[in-house]
């Protein structure tokens, strides 16, 4: 068994959007030169997420129209009152989201499907982002 690790690094240019991640994760399980295996997509933020969906920027729109009807950034939210932020909206996205994906490795290779692509999802920008990418296989 081996373990590969690699950071990507993003500068978010917007306060939300989606950024496809999926060749920067595909190049880091090349460098791996792992062959079969899992990589684990992670991003220790609270305010990004990391998710796969379909590679169609327009519904990337959709979702973030979606979470900004369910998520209101309100005043009464306790963490906006306090000396943390004025972000609770953004934290709480971000546990829907999930800050974590874990996707099978063969032939030295992502095995997503068809219409799937790796998404950093920034929910607080624009900022800097570290994801880590963790291939474990042989």
């Amino acid at each position: 068994m081996n373990v590969f690790s690699d950071t990507i690094r993003i500068a978010t240019s917007q306060k939300t959007e989606d950024i496809n991640i999926t060749d920067m994760v595909g190049a880091v399980v090349y460098e791996s030169k792992i062959k079969e295996g899992s990589a684990v997509v992670f991003t220790g933020h609270t305010t990004a997420g990391i998710h796969l969906n379909n590679n169609d920027p327009e519904l990337a729109i959709d979702f973030h129209d979606l979470l900004n009807e369910l998520v209101p950034n309100k005043k009464s939210f306790r963490h906006n009152k306090g000396d943390y932020g004025k972000n609770a909206d953004a934290h709480i996205k971000t546990v829907l989201m999930g800050n974590s994906v874990a996707i099978p490795v063969s032939n030295n290779k992502l095995q997503i499907g068809q219409w799937q692509a790796v998404y950093l999802s920034e929910f607080d920008g624009p900022r800097n982002r570290v994801i880590t990418v963790k291939i474990i296989g042989k």
